[in-house]
């Protein structure tokens, strides 16, 4: 295995616990990482907003990947050094295609997920005293008109899709796969996340060819399924314990649980 130059890392299920923190391990070894010239960058569904200062202070980051692979944030700056969008087209095709389905959804652009209130709500009530709630705090805002909202941004970041059950997410799916310019993946059983075209893993690549960095010198680690593309494009690939069968088989090697501090093993036994 070359030397791993960048530590590709999702968040929720793999460097966060249950209680959505950084173990004091973890916090060690991103420390250690940072010491040696490593970067380690948090790939992730979750918007720029829900990335704490926490988060980016523990994993001693640069940079960040956000909305599964729409956007590269530099952290010091603020700014947006890569971008991968849905244009206004493709956007209202999705959301048309989605009409006929049980299910809800949420724009997500500049670092927000957009949402009608009484789908906010929802969410609150279905997350009240977990870790989740803060979360859905930090990171909605609310919307009435999506197509408007898209017309005037003139693109989005992605859409986010809640369908009633798996099986209804079964037939959007099956929809949406022949729309051009979009990526779409899930990461639970009633959930779809539509991009433009872009990934994980593409735009992990991106920022490696942005720091000079090969792709065998990349770690990635994940545990859902919006991480197999990422898993896929690097050079050594971790899953966690916790992760799906699906996630497993396509890693080189299966850490410790999130609940055990999994990352750090992995990090510990090939990069450090």
């Amino acid at each position: 295995m070359n030397r791993i130059k960048l530590i590709g890392v999702d968040l929720d299920g793999t460097v966060l616990d249950a209680e959505k923190k950084i173990s004091e391990k973890n916090k060690e070894v991103f420390a250690r990482c940072r010491e040696r010239g490593i970067y380690v960058v948090p790939v992730t569904g979750r918007p720029y907003s829900g990335i704490y200062d926490e988060h980016i202070n523990v994993m001693k980051c640069d940079y960040t990947i956000n909305t599964n692979g729409a956007a590269v944030m530099d952290v010091k700056s603020g700014r947006r050094i890569i971008s991968h969008t849905m244009d206004v087209k493709t956007s209202f095709e999705v959301m048309d295609a989605l009409q006929k389905y049980d299910c809800y959804y949420g724009v997500f652009f500049d670092g927000f997920g957009y949402l009608k209130e009484k789908h906010i709500e929802r969410e609150k009530r279905n997350h009240i005293n977990t870790p989740i709630y803060d979360y859905i705090l930090k990171t909605r805002r609310t919307l009435n008109d999506y197509y408007d909202f898209i017309q005037n941004a003139g693109e989005c970041d992605n859409i986010y899709v809640i369908a009633k059950n798996s099986g209804v997410r079964g037939e959007i799916c099956e929809v949406i796969k022949d729309i051009k310019n979009i990526c779409f993946t899930c990461s639970d059983y009633n959930d779809v996340e539509i991009g433009g075209n872009c990934s994980k893993g593409a735009t992990l690549l991106e920022l490696a060819g942005y720091l000079n960095i090969e792709p065998s010198e990349i770690m990635a680690v994940g545990d859902s399924g919006n991480d197999i593309n990422m898993l896929e494009a690097a050079g050594f690939s971790v899953a966690m314990e916790n992760a799906s069968d699906e996630v497993k088989n396509v890693s080189d090697y299966v850490t410790k649980s999130n609940e055990e501090n999994g990352v750090a093993y992995a990090v510990e036994k090939f990069v450090l």
